[in-house]
């Protein structure tokens, strides 16, 4: 029994010890320029990501965006999402080269002229007769350039450039510098 569990132990942490060697984790800031229909914004954007290299050339990686919140104005605009997206990268001593094809399931409000798009005449806040808020879901298609420049053993600077398009004219541009961590 005691050699079952041992072995039981032995074979859990070794896939364990497998699945994050080839694990990252990301966190990034940057800028980033968003519009929904007549309304733009742009401010800070940050994200947090943990990725996986299923192949020498390829990763897969999931995250969190938060593109912009920016809730002044009369161009208020706040945008986050979650991702799920591919990178493809050619390595080299100094670091790694990277695309990223991917998806967003973005939550965007804001505030727009009324009659725009589901923002009804009735729906009229307190403050402006030609205003009114409006909270969407939005699924959007990612894609990328990057590069994660060799810092450390397991530490890399990453430079990225994105951009976000989606339902209801919804875009951004980003540009982020953070930091990645390997877990191996």
């Amino acid at each position: 029994m005691k050699k079952g569990i041992a072995l039981a132990t032995m074979l859990v942490a070794s896939f364990c010890s497998q699945a994050t060697e080839r694990m990252y984790g990301v966190a990034t800031v940057g800028y980033s320029d968003a519009e929904l229909g007549s309304t733009d914004n742009s401010g800070v954007a940050y994200s947090l990501a943990l990725g996986h290299q299923f192949s020498s050339q390829w990763y897969v990686e999931a995250g969190y965006h938060n593109l912009i919140d920016e809730d002044d104005g009369p161009d208020a605009l706040q945008a986050e999402g979650l991702y799920l997206a591919v990178l493809g990268k050619a390595g080299g001593r100094i670091g790694e080269l990277y695309y990223k094809l991917g998806i967003m399931d973005v939550d965007v409000q804001g505030i727009r002229v009324a009659g725009e798009g589901d923002c009804a005449v009735d729906a009229v806040d307190a403050e402006s007769a030609t205003n009114c808020g409006f909270d969407e879901g939005i699924v959007a298609g990612m894609v990328g350039l990057g590069f994660d420049y060799h810092i450390g053993l397991n530490s890399m600077l990453r430079l990225e450039a994105l951009h976000v398009r989606g339902q209801d004219d919804f875009s951004t541009s980003m540009i982020n510098v953070g930091f990645r961590y390997n877990f191996n």
